[in-house]
C-alpha cells in the first residue's frame, strides 16, 4: 500500500513534467502537477486521546483472537505437564460403590436356602489402585516431552506477539504516510483553486497571459486531481480499517495518531555481527529446539516399551447385605457378603519387538530430521538479518540524500520561481525545478517509511520486540 501511495505521486508528477504547454503557467500550478492530489482536510478531532504506536500495540495484545488462541495452546501444554506428574503417582485409582436389591440368604454351602420373597438392600465399596514403581524412564520421558511441548508454546505465543506488532506497526505508518499526503492534499487543493482563478481573471482582463485552451487543460487536469485523490482516500481507509481491526477499535471509537507527521524511529544501529548474533534468541527457532527436545523424549519414551514395566497393584472390596448370612469358609465367595484387601507386584512386557523396533526407528528418524530443518532454519534466519540489516542501511543512506537533494532542489526551487516572477527565467525551467522538488519531497517520505519498516522487521528478525 505503501507504493500505491507514493508511488502515484511519483507517476503523476513525472506525467505532468512531459506536457510543455504547462510552462506557462503559474507557479501554483506546477505545484499541483508535482503532488498531484486534492482532497478536503478530514475534521478535526481535538479533545480525542491519541495513540502512539506503543498504545496501539498493547492494544491490540488484549484484543488480538490470535494472542488469546496462542494463550489457550500455552495453557494446553501445561495442563498436559500436570496430567505427566499426575500419572507419576497413583495413575490408576478408581473408586465404585453401588447399592441393590438383595434376596434373603441362609445357612452355609451344605444347608443354605435362599428366599426371594424377601427382599433386602445390599451395599458394595470397592477401590482398585496401581502404582508404577520402575518403567525404565518412560515418566521421566514423558515429563521430558510435556515440558518441550509448555517451550514450543510459549515461544509460539511469543512469535504471534511479534507478528502481531509487526503488522500493528505497518498499518500505523502506512497511516501517518497517508495522513502526511492529505496534508500536502490540502495545501494542493488552495493552490489549484486560486491558480483557476488567476487564469480566469487574466483572460477576463484580456492581458494575452492566457488563452481559454489553458483554462481548459487545467479544467481537464482537475479530473486526474480528482482520481489521485480517490485513491489516496482509499489508502487512508484501508489504513485505518486496518489498525483499528488490530487494535480492538470499534467504528465508533476515535483514532488519532500521537505523531503529527512520518518521521524516522530514532534508534542507534549497531553493526552487523551484532545482529546477527541474537539470531538463537528467535521465538521460530526457539520453538525448533523445544520441538527437538520434545522430539528426542519421544525416541525414548518409544524404546522403554522394549523394557517390562514393574508396578503395584492393590486391590479393596467390602459389601454388606442384612438379610444374608456371612460365609466363613474361604473357599466359598458371596458378592452381597465380601471383604477383600490385598496388593501384588507384578510387571507388564510387550513382546511386539519387532514393531517396537520399527516405532524406535521412525521417532529417531523424525528427530534427526527436524534437526536438519533446525540447521537451515538458522542459516535462513542469518540471512534474514543480513537483508532486514542491509535494508535498514540503504534506507537510512536515502533518507540522508533525500534530505540533501529536498534542500538543493527547493533553493532551486525558490531561484528558478524568483527570476520566473522577475523575468530572467523561462517558465520550462521553473517548471523542471519545482517538477523535481516535487519528486524529492515524495521520495523522502518513502525512504522514511522504508527504513521504519525496515528497523521492524530487523527487531522481529532478531527475535526483539518493537516495545523495547
Amino acid at each position: 500500500m505503501s507504493g500505491r501511495l507514493t508511488g502515484e505521486a511519483l507517476r503523476f508528477s513525472h506525467t505532468c513534467g512531459k506536457t510543455s504547454h504547462f510552462a506557462r503557467f503559474p507557479v501554483s500550478i506546477v505545484l499541483v502537477c508535482v503532488v498531484g492530489i486534492g482532497i478536503r482536510p478530514c475534521h478535526s478531532e481535538s479533545g480525542k486521546r491519541p495513540y502512539d504506536l506503543a498504545a496501539c500495540i498493547r492494544m491490540a495484545f488484549a484484543s488480538s483472537p490470535s494472542i488469546q488462541a496462542a494463550e489457550a495452546d500455552l495453557q494446553i501444554a501445561e495442563n498436559r505437564l500436570q496430567q505427566v506428574y499426575a500419572a507419576r503417582f497413583l495413575p490408576g485409582l478408581d473408586f465404585t460403590w453401588t447399592v441393590g436389591p438383595s434376596p434373603e440368604a441362609r445357612g452355609d454351602a451344605l444347608t443354605g436356602v435362599s428366599n426371594w420373597r424377601r427382599m433386602s438392600v445390599f451395599t458394595r465399596t470397592e477401590v482398585a489402585l496401581v502404582q508404577p514403581l520402575f518403567t525404565f524412564g518412560k515418566l521421566k520421558a514423558a515429563v521430558e516431552a510435556a515440558s518441550g511441548g509448555i517451550g514450543a508454546r510459549r515461544a509460539g505465543l511469543t512469535g504471534s506477539r511479534f507478528d502481531l506488532e509487526q503488522q500493528v506497526a505497518r498499518a500505523y505508518y502506512l497511516l501517518l504516510l497517508a495522513n502526511q499526503l492529505r496534508e500536502l492534499a490540502h495545501e494542493s487543493r488552495g493552490e489549484i483553486d486560486r491558480a483557476r482563478r488567476t487564469i480566469v481573471e487574466k483572460l477576463e482582463a484580456d492581458t494575452g497571459d492566457f488563452t481559454y485552451t489553458d483554462l481548459h487543460r487545467i479544467d481537464r487536469f482537475v479530473y486526474d486531481v480528482e482520481e489521485n485523490a480517490n485513491k489516496v482516500v482509499k489508502s487512508q481507509g484501508l489504513a485505518r480499517s486496518a489498525l483499528r481491526m488490530l487494535t480492538g477499535l470499534s467504528e465508533s471509537d476515535s483514532l488519532v495518531l500521537a505523531e503529527a507527521s512520518l518521521k524516522p524511529v530514532d534508534v542507534r544501529i549497531r553493526p552487523p555481527e551484532y545482529y546477527l548474533s541474537l539470531v538463537e534468541g528467535r521465538p521460530d527457532l526457539g520453538q525448533l529446539r523445544e520441538g527437538l527436545r520434545l522430539r528426542s523424549a519421544q525416541v525414548r519414551a518409544v524404546r522403554t516399551d522394549l523394557f517390562p514395566q514393574v508396578f503395584l497393584a492393590g486391590r479393596f472390596r467390602y459389601g454388606f447385605a442384612p438379610n444374608r448370612d456371612r460365609q466363613r469358609n474361604p473357599f466359598l465367595k458371596d458378592e452381597f457378603n465380601v471383604t477383600e484387601l490385598g496388593a501384588v507386584l507384578g510387571f507388564r512386557q510387550s513382546l511386539s519387538f519387532a514393531s517396537t523396533k520399527a516405532k524406535v526407528k521412525e521417532a529417531r528418524l523424525s528427530y534427526e530430521k527436524l534437526g536438519y530443518q533446525a540447521q537451515l532454519a538458522v542459516q535462513g534466519a542469518r540471512l534474514e538479518i543480513e537483508s532486514a540489516y542491509l535494508s535498514l542501511i540503504e534506507a537510512q543512506a536515502n533518507i540522508g540524500a533525500a534530505r540533501k537533494a529536498r534542500r538543493a532542489t527547493r533553493r532551486w526551487f525558490v531561484s528558478a520561481r524568483d527570476g520566473f516572477n522577475a523575468g530572467l527565467e523561462e517558465a520550462g525551467d521553473m517548471v523542471d525545478a519545482v517538477k523535481e522538488y516535487g519528486i524529492i519531497r515524495a521520495k523522502y517520505y518513502q525512504a522514511v517509511l522504508e527504513f521504519n519498516l525496515a528497523w521492524i522487521a530487523l527487531q522481529r528478525a532478531t527475535g526483539n520486540s518493537i516495545l523495547e
